[in-house]
């Protein structure tokens, strides 16, 4: 990967550990580490970080920047990419989030509406599911958060090689990021009344 990217990543490598220090006891239970696929204005990164909050949206939420370890950046400009032990990417540089596995708290789960949307997200077109409760505008609802959750997802961007295209069950998007947002063309899912089971962003 070039070292040219606009909002250049922070890498850290970890030192490994003083076998004779005594420092504190580990925690025995950690948070489960959550795998993200992040789209950044000019590269797309893949690693895992720790799930310190209910739901992945509520962590993106909470924070500023993100350490994520054991992770794989890939440049848009020319697809050269870089393993990385340990990387860290601010909130203000993510446009899109695809979220894999675990479920975040089921007790945040509501019934909802889903309804087809697509937007415009810096170099990205995403598509997707917003879920809203009955009689709600998505548009509106859509606005009144930072960072927004969809479902059943298409990520499409231009690479070197073409144009590209993801499919995901959840991804998160930067509202303040998106140039527009406007329902889809054509529906993706039938906006049904149902649980939510994927939104766990």
């Amino acid at each position: 990967m070039r070292s040219k990217l606009r909002a250049p990543l922070r890498v850290f490598l970890r030192a490994s550990p003083d076998a004779g220090s005594t420092g504190p006891e580990p925690d025995p239970t950690p948070a489960p580490l959550v795998g993200l696929t992040v789209y950044t204005a000019d590269s797309l990164a893949v690693g895992y970080v720790p799930l310190t909050a209910g739901r992945v949206t509520d962590l993106l939420d909470e924070r500023g920047d993100f350490e994520f370890v054991d992770t794989y950046v890939e440049s848009l400009d020319d697809g050269h990419g870089l393993a990385l032990r340990s990387v860290v990417i601010a909130r203000d540089e993510i446009h899109v989030v695809a979220v894999a596995g675990p479920r975040g708290d089921p007790r945040r789960r509501k019934r909802t509406r889903s309804i087809p949307v697509e937007m415009r997200v810096g170099p990205y077109d995403v598509s997707g599911n917003i879920h809203v409760v009955p009689g709600a505008d998505p548009i509106m609802s859509f606005r009144r958060r930072t960072m927004v959750p969809l479902t059943e997802a298409t990520v499409e961007w231009d690479a070197p090689d073409g144009r590209m295209s993801a499919r995901w069950a959840t991804v998160v998007v930067n509202r303040l990021l998106a140039a527009w947002i406007a329902p889809a063309r054509c529906d993706i899912r039938p906006p049904d009344l149902q649980l939510l089971p994927e939104v766990d962003g």
